[in-house]
């Protein structure tokens, strides 16, 4: 699984450390990802997705759908409707 946000998309870049005499080395920086379980309302559902901190924290002050929409997704997006439906049979 690639460490990438689901609603924004973003994920690990790369770049130089710069050391003092300017030497330069490749490496690496990773998003800040954490597994968070949403309510989508419109479907009556809980979604488990794997979200940034910072888009997170986008979720609280705005909601998922206009989160979700200025950056040019959908709900689908999140996950898909695997299990809906199904219901474990009763022994």
């Amino acid at each position: 699984m690639a460490r990438k946000c689901v609603v924004t998309g973003k994920g690990t870049i790369s770049g130089n450390n710069v050391s003092h005499s300017h030497l330069k080395t490749r490496r690496t920086w990773k998003i800040n990802l954490i597994k968070k379980r949403i309510f989508l309302e419109d479907e009556n559902r809980w979604v488990t997705v794997r979200i940034s901190t910072r888009a997170l924290r986008t979720l609280k002050k705005k909601g998922i759908k206009a989160a979700i929409k200025d950056n040019g997704e959908s709900l689908k997006a999140l996950a898909p409707k695997k299990h809906v439906g199904i219901q474990k049979k009763a022994i």
